[in-house]
């Protein structure tokens, strides 16, 4: 095994960040650009029935098709607390409102990042903290995936 798993690195946290910061400014371009072309996303309850994307494409389809769900409110933003050249930590406050129903989305997530070879974004795990609220969200305001 590598030792090296546990060591928490100040710039990586910070090259993490941000990309962290640029996504809450409206800006992902740095998310999209530090992910490799085959990335896989395990989403929470959170996603909606977009729980699992293989490939960037796939992503950005779900991308494409979860922010309308929520006109112009969605936000995320991130705090990047463990970060090395194999995979990062990030605490993310989600939160939004339905643009039909006007339903409250407030979810707390944890993010795990694992890294290729090259520094990309290769697999990303999210653990829904409000899993609950995040199911009963969906169930009341159902959509398609696509």
């Amino acid at each position: 095994m590598d030792d090296s798993w546990t060591v928490n690195r100040q710039d990586e946290i910070e090259r993490l960040q941000g990309v962290w910061d640029a996504l809450g400014a409206g800006d992902p371009g740095p998310a999209i650009e530090s992910q490799a072309d085959g990335v896989v996303f395990d989403n929470g309850p959170g996603a909606g029935p977009w729980r699992h994307t293989e490939g960037q494409p796939a992503f950005l389809e779900m991308f494409a098709a979860f922010l309308p769900v929520f006109g112009e409110s969605f936000h995320q933003t991130g705090t990047c607390i463990f970060a090395n050249e194999q995979f990062a930590i990030t605490l993310v406050a989600e939160t939004g409102e339905h643009a039909s129903s006007g339903d409250v989305f407030d979810n707390r997530a944890i993010y795990v990042t694992r890294f290729d070879a090259d520094g990309k974004t290769d697999h990303v795990w999210t653990v829904d903290l409000d899993s609950e609220d995040m199911e009963r969200f969906w169930q009341r305001n159902p959509v398609e995936s696509t």
